[in-house]
């Protein structure tokens, strides 16, 4: 690269390669899990960015969300509303990458 060259790094690329994940455009906990069930690093994998341009508050996040999400899984057992047999889990390309809208019952249990 040239002197003062500015790179534009698309790590959506990486996420949703077909030669690193099986299922790219699917939500597939079995990315993350071996055959026994055993949690499995996958360097594919790049929510916070890699390198000098890391996410500072990455460890915070990863913290949080772990809280968050088994504070939720304690309190209710999730399902698809009457009539709804699948979630579209495609991603809806603008500024950020997200996912459609979707309706889901939290049920206290």
């Amino acid at each position: 690269f040239f002197q003062d060259t500015i790179v534009l790094v698309n790590i959506d690329s990486v996420l949703s390669d077909p030669e690193k994940w099986e299922t790219p455009d699917q939500f597939n906990p079995g990315h993350f899990l071996d055959k026994d069930g055993n949690f499995v690093h996958r360097e594919a994998f790049l929510p916070f960015s890699i390198g000098h341009r890391v996410c500072m508050g990455e460890l915070l996040a990863r913290l949080e969300l772990f809280i968050i999400f088994c504070t939720l899984m304690q309190a209710f057992t999730f399902t698809l509303p009457d009539g709804v047999k699948e979630v579209n889990t495609k991603f809806v390309f603008s500024t950020t990458m997200k996912p459609p809208p979707h309706q889901l019952c939290a049920i206290p249990r």
